[in-house]
């Protein structure tokens, strides 16, 4: 059972130069023939980061200089983290035909969505120091962003493939997803800060897995590194996550065909 999902693993990445190619083509085909082209794809962040940094830096009396920054990074991160909650419960039903007639990996799908929500990452986090330098609060990113981004990566795809399975043998959750994640955005410190907050909702608040995972990626981002707290909390959520997605992936990656 194990070698099957190991040799599944090692078969997926070995194409590679398949899904590379995929993800680009993906990415610059739907902006072919624009005239902004792929600067469409950070177009509703910049908006509402610009809209919520107005006014939340008016209610907390935050310079745009400081509230823009923490706020587009905040959001810029939870694009890619909410890939579990948007996309992932699609992985598999949205590939059913190619599951279905070609002896594909599965974790090709996986790798091929990843990949493709990395360079998405990558193109608006450029955006977003481009951006910052325009108003004058560009900063350098720590160096430990790489392995925020790394670990941020790791779970995204270990968690969105277990969520994919389950989407596929419970349709419902398709559904559920989408507004589980519109309630994880309003409760996680995105665009608001843990300061305003005491007593045990604070505390609890720090043990939020996907605060955890935007402060390894966000500090870095605005110059500085997230606390050892942090680091501790994300790595124990990343290696639990990554223990269940492989044992899940090993029992049940055989009936992804009967259930799409």
């Amino acid at each position: 059972m194990f070698q099957k999902a190991i040799k599944d693993i090692i078969g997926g990445f070995n194409m590679r130069h398949v899904w590379v190619h995929q993800a680009l083509h993906d990415i610059t085909a739907k902006y072919k023939r624009t005239v902004l082209g792929s600067l469409w794809l950070s177009g509703g962040m910049i908006v509402t980061s610009l809209s919520l940094s107005i006014v939340f830096g008016a209610l907390f009396k935050m310079p745009l200089q400081q509230a823009l920054p923490y706020t587009m990074s905040g959001i810029l991160i939870f694009g890619c983290i909410g890939y579990v909650f948007n996309e992932a419960p699609e992985l598999f039903m949205s590939s059913a035909g190619t599951i279905k007639n070609i002896a594909y990996p599965f974790t090709y799908f996986s790798y091929l969505a990843s990949f493709r929500l990395l360079l998405l990452f990558l193109h608006n986090l450029i955006i977003y120091e481009i951006f910052t330098v325009i108003i004058g609060a560009g900063v350098l990113p720590h160096w430990s962003i790489v392995l925020g981004i790394a670990v941020m990566m790791l779970v995204v795809m270990t968690w969105g493939m277990v969520i994919g399975m389950v989407a596929a043998r419970y349709r419902d959750m398709r559904f559920m997803m989408p507004y589980l994640g519109q309630l994880v955005s309003i409760l996680t410190p995105i665009f608001w800060k843990l300061d305003g907050l005491h007593g045990p909702i604070a505390s609890l608040m720090a043990y939020n897995p996907f605060y955890v995972f935007i402060q390894i990626v966000r500090r870095p981002i605005l110059g500085g590194w997230a606390t050892p707290h942090e680091w501790a909390v994300a790595l124990a959520y990343a290696a639990g996550g990554l223990v269940i997605w492989f044992l899940s992936f090993s029992a049940f990656r055989r009936r992804i065909p009967f259930w799409l």
